[in-house]
């Protein structure tokens, strides 16, 4: 019997960490020891043998600087170096790849925005044909793809099963955010949605890093873009390098053998598709004008999540200002939605009755409420499950979808809904910030509650709450801190 096996008869005894042994019986103690030198063991760190190929300093390539650029400003107004967009426990699970045309072919390159870090990991023919059969051949010479993927376990084992659901409305706010610095910064940017599945996952084997894979920016023609400062930057040949495999009973590989039993690849990314307002679901007459992302992402520098709310209402003017920014169509290849949408529960808002209002285009709503809010302050607190910093909340908007439509594709359902969620949130974060409106969105409550609230049918379902008031005093939020990177973590 070898270690491994020995540990799971250990923890089929009913300790976690190996069988109970009584000191005093000598074979127990013998136990005792082998149990403790396994769990030792595994503790202990192991260097690469000496002669292991290692990863070889390279210079930045230029053709990557659009894209470094691009995290640069995606940073900007962060208090911890990491993307200026909100994360659930600030824990930011997921990761950034970006592939390159240039004068040697495409590139992949793995980016680590905190440490400003790049690793490139494939090249040339390999890289090319995942890209061709994936339908992702590069436009031009200028153009560079940013794939966004998830790593679910960095919220799962903060939050449980739960976290899977942070983890995708997180990567939906970095994608939104990106999306709109990009417009700023090239000729064209598209938000690609299904494109990073298929051969290019096959090639780059997200899964053996426990990695899935979240969507693509395809950027075309920077426009502009001001280089790295030398030295920001570091750059690394990891082509030849052989890493250790993760040891198979990493609690991480036991989530995702989990997270296993319920994913399936999406289907292909349309390429067709006109921009798309997500707010109703339906194509938008127009495209977005840079003018209007840049704006946006402007916003972005200086967002902030509520730490609390005051108790006074906000106005309604200020509130549909906030309102109409989520009617901006993003060119994305989502297909269009009917029944997607968000409600606004009105509690203190100055010119507006309480009650539910669905929300339009243009920061306007339905004209007569849903039936009146009855919740107290104490019954707000108890369905966003005891969370005391949101008793103050003026007004609320729940995302929504149509149950068919979430869950008919499986978890492809489910993962495009809360897309759909988190880049309207995120867009109405945008908005409450230029309305001087303070917001946060909460991820904890209790679904069938807001349900109620929102007047919704028996056909919808929730899917993400943005919690809106007057600024309140507090100093200090709860998870404002930036997780810590562990011994060999990305």
């Amino acid at each position: 019997m070898n270690d491994q096996d020995s540990l799971v008869c250990d923890r089929a005894a009913g300790h976690p960490l190996g069988g109970l042994a009584d000191p005093a019986d000598g074979l127990g103690a013998e136990r005792a020891e082998q149990t403790a030198q396994r769990l030792w063991r595994r503790m202990t760190l192991v260097a690469a043998p000496d002669g292991t190929p290692r990863p070889r300093p390279m210079a930045v390539p230029a053709e990557l600087h659009a894209a470094l650029a691009l995290f640069e400003a995606s940073a900007q107004g962060s208090a911890t170096g990491g993307h200026s967009a909100p994360s659930a426990g600030a824990l930011q699970p997921y990761e950034l790849r970006v592939v390159t045309g240039g004068p040697d072919g495409p590139r992949v390159f793995s980016v680590d925005v905190a440490r400003r870090t790049c690793y490139l990991t494939h090249e040339g023919e390999e890289v090319d044909k995942a890209l061709c059969d994936g339908g992702l051949a590069l436009p031009g010479p200028d153009a560079s793809l940013v794939l966004l993927v998830v790593r679910p376990w960095l919220s799962i084992r903060k939050y449980d099963e739960r976290g899977y659901l942070y983890a995708q409305l997180d990567t939906a706010h970095l994608g939104t955010h990106l999306l709109c610095l990009a417009a700023a910064g090239h000729r064209r940017a598209r938000w690609l949605t299904g494109a990073a599945t298929g051969p290019l996952n096959t090639l780059l084997g997200l899964g053996d890093d426990y990695l899935l894979p979240h969507s693509v920016l395809l950027l075309d023609g920077p426009a502009g873009h001001r280089s790295p400062e030398p030295g920001a930057w570091s750059c690394t040949d990891h082509r030849d390098t052989h890493r250790s495999p993760r040891r198979p009973e990493h609690f991480e590989y036991r989530c995702w053998q989990q997270l296993a039993e319920f994913r399936h690849e999406w289907p292909t990314a349309s390429s067709g598709t006109p921009p798309l307002s997500l707010l109703d679901g339906t194509e938008a007459a127009a495209a977005p004008q840079p003018a209007q992302l840049a704006r946006l992402a402007r916003l972005a520098a200086v967002r902030r999540s509520a730490k609390d709310f005051g108790p006074g209402p906000v106005p309604a003017d200020a509130l549909r200002r906030a309102l109409a920014v989520m009617s901006t169509p993003l060119p994305t290849d989502l297909p269009p939605a009917d029944g997607f949408g968000a409600t606004l529960v009105a509690r203190r808002v100055d010119g507006l009755a309480p009650g539910a209002y669905r929300v339009l285009g243009a920061g306007t709503e339905d004209a007569a409420p849903r039936g009146r809010v009855t919740s107290s302050d104490d019954d707000l607190v108890r369905i966003c499950m005891g969370q005391e910093h949101l008793r103050h909340t003026a007004a609320a908007v729940v995302f929504h979808g149509r149950r068919e439509q979430v869950f008919r594709h499986g978890m492809a359902g489910i993962d495009h809904a809360l897309l759909r969620a988190g880049a309207l949130a995120h867009l109405l974060y945008l908005g409450a910030t230029d309305a001087d409106v303070a917001i946060t969105t909460i991820g904890g409550f209790d679904a069938a509650a807001w349900h109620r609230l929102a007047g919704l049918t028996d056909q919808d379902e929730v899917l993400y709450v943005a919690m809106l008031g007057p600024r309140g005093a507090a100093a200090r939020k709860i998870d404002r801190l930036q997780g810590a990177y562990a011994h060999g973590g990305r």
